[in-house]
């Protein structure tokens, strides 16, 4: 989706969740995970976003998390071809002005391989550890973040720009550089009604937290509804664990976010991770079942899936994660291609 180019709407698409925190929060780790992806022919390799951990949550993540927009400027540098995303941006934590220079920077020096996924937010210690604004507004805010982030992203640099909000304003700006991608792919995160709307008024793209094939299709339904046309919208789904199974091995427990932990009242953002018919947590199982889940996906109308294939084994280890990608891609992507 380069210089005005739209991609093949049609085509089904697979990216990675590079992790990098926790034991994967090293220079090494990332690269050979990044070239790993590229290697197999991933889409991308895609980065969460922590800014800081507030003490209440210490026992559910690591507080070394690398930032998600370096280490998608070393993965341009590191690879060739792969794309490289955030998922997701907390827009709140950010100026959007500032924000917007680093992402047309690393528009520029990666050729044209940045998505950047935004949202809303859900961890409460986080906007207070940096003065953000209300949490309670965090919607409204990114709002105004996202009108903000697709004006300078979209300005011509010799053309004067202003902006009037409730939260961010500016006169007589110049934007640049200009992104080697127009428009730049903003795909918004978010399950609920608003975080669609949010999605089809303010984004070109997307990309929510593994609902459920039926709540997919249904809020495709709706973006469908509220734009002119989808020809230029990516719909894209950030998965839960996947496992390819292979051989015979033992069943996998049901994949829960956090191990079972007592969580805090902030972490129920999260929905609860889907099943089939039977009760199998989707995409963990054989290849068949697993390209099944993925082909009843792409039936409710998922064009690109973010894979995560180390969510409840911390301990896994590159090793084991590059082999689990690989299974993923011999076993089941081909049947998409």
């Amino acid at each position: 989706m380069t210089d005005g180019e739209p991609e093949d709407a049609d085509k089904v698409r697979f990216a990675t969740v590079i992790p990098s925190q926790g034991p994967f929060a090293e220079a090494s780790a990332v690269r050979d995970l990044l070239q790993g992806a590229e290697d197999l022919g991933y889409d991308g390799g895609w980065f969460g976003d922590r800014v800081a951990v507030p003490h209440y949550a210490s026992h559910l993540t690591p507080p070394n998390w690398l930032d998600a927009l370096a280490c998608c400027m070393v993965g341009a540098g590191a690879t060739a071809r792969l794309r490289l995303g955030t998922d997701v941006l907390v827009a709140p934590l950010r100026q959007p002005v500032s924000l917007a220079r680093q992402l047309a920077t690393a528009d520029v020096l990666s050729g044209g391989r940045i998505t950047a996924g935004v949202g809303v937010g859900y961890l409460r210690g986080e906007f207070a550890a940096v003065h953000a604004p209300p949490y309670e507004e965090r919607g409204l805010v990114t709002d105004e973040f996202l009108e903000v982030l697709a004006l300078a992203l979209s300005a011509d640099p010799a053309v004067e720009q202003s902006f009037e909000g409730s939260w961010f304003g500016f006169d007589g700006l110049h934007f640049g550089p200009r992104p080697v991608q127009r428009p730049f792919p903003l795909w918004v995160g978010g399950n609920i009604r608003s975080a669609q709307r949010r999605a089809a008024l303010l984004g070109n793209g997307w990309h929510p937290l593994f609902p459920s094939p039926e709540a997919y299709r249904a809020g495709r339904e709706l973006i469908s509804a509220l734009r002119p046309s989808v020809d230029d919208f990516t719909f894209s789904y950030s998965c839960p664990e996947v496992h390819v199974r292979m051989g015979a091995t033992a069943e996998p427990p049901v994949f829960h976010v956090y191990g079972g932990s007592t969580l805090p009242e902030d972490f129920s953002y999260a929905p609860p991770p889907p099943v089939d018919g039977e009760g199998r947590s989707r995409f963990i199982g054989t290849p068949e079942e697993v390209g099944g889940d993925i082909a009843t996906y792409v039936d409710a109308g998922v064009r690109h899936f973010l894979l995560r294939f180390w969510t409840t084994q911390a301990d896994i280890g590159v090793p084991g994660l590059l082999r689990r990608m690989q299974d993923f891609a011999e076993e089941v992507a081909p049947a998409f291609g």
